[in-house]
């Protein structure tokens, strides 16, 4: 079950878009990561061996790979400089125990934390073996429980909860996807009904958030498997 935060880091994204983006799977400790609302245009950067490396990241595609270094945590920071010169922090994000790749969340903050800090990051583990390419992974970060029907297959999630699927890539067409949720009475009733791309080299991240009027929809983040 993932924890809130993430449906608060989420709460911005206001467009539910089939986007798709390339990454280049190398080995190693490698984060993409997505800006909840404003884009971050290499204004915040982290240290990989020993290298300044700024990051461009929007909320409309993964970014590319970015190098981080083994550790419980990865800080960012930006302009800021304390009296002695040394940056400060803008962003730390948590690290999931054995993680090798990461997708961040970066949401910006109205104003900073207590702890100084101007984004709140939201970690999640992107390793491929834990989430292949020709699979589905759903995050229910609405306050609804959720009924999700992806071509047959069928599966509830209660608010906070993860479910990921690997599923055949049609013959032909795209593959039927319903998603219900419950009413203020507790009826379920349909909020989305459509159908997506699949193919056996994509693997497609969905969050449910709630749009207008406490509807149910989903934002898809898909990714390409490289060629090399």
């Amino acid at each position: 079950m993932m924890g809130f935060s993430l449906r608060f880091a989420l709460m911005f994204l206001a467009v539910a878009l089939p986007l798709s983006a390339t990454a280049k799977l190398v080995s190693g400790y490698r984060f993409q990561a997505i800006a909840t609302d404003t884009a971050i245009t290499n204004s915040l950067w982290n240290m990989a061996g020993g290298n300044k490396q700024a990051i461009y990241a929007t909320k409309m595609i993964r970014s590319l790979d970015y190098a981080y270094d083994a550790g419980p945590t990865i800080t960012f920071y930006g302009g800021r400089v304390d009296e002695e010169g040394k940056p400060i922090p803008e962003a730390i994000a948590s690290v999931p125990e054995g993680a090798t790749r990461l997708l961040l969340l970066f949401t910006k903050l109205a104003t900073p934390d207590e702890n100084g800090l101007t984004y709140r990051v939201f970690a999640m583990k992107d390793d491929v073996n834990d989430f292949s390419f020709g699979s589905f992974r759903f995050m229910n970060t609405s306050r609804k429980t959720v009924a999700i029907d992806l071509a047959g297959e069928r599966f509830v999630l209660k608010r906070g909860e993860t479910q990921t699927l690997k599923v055949e890539p049609p013959e032909l067409g795209d593959l039927p996807i319903r998603i219900a949720a419950p009413d203020e009475a507790g009826t379920w009733l349909s909020n989305y009904t459509n159908g997506w791309g699949h193919r056996s080299n994509l693997r497609t991240l969905v969050f449910i958030i709630e749009g207008s009027k406490g509807r149910i929809k989903p934002l898809r983040y898909r990714q390409t498997e490289p060629s090399y």
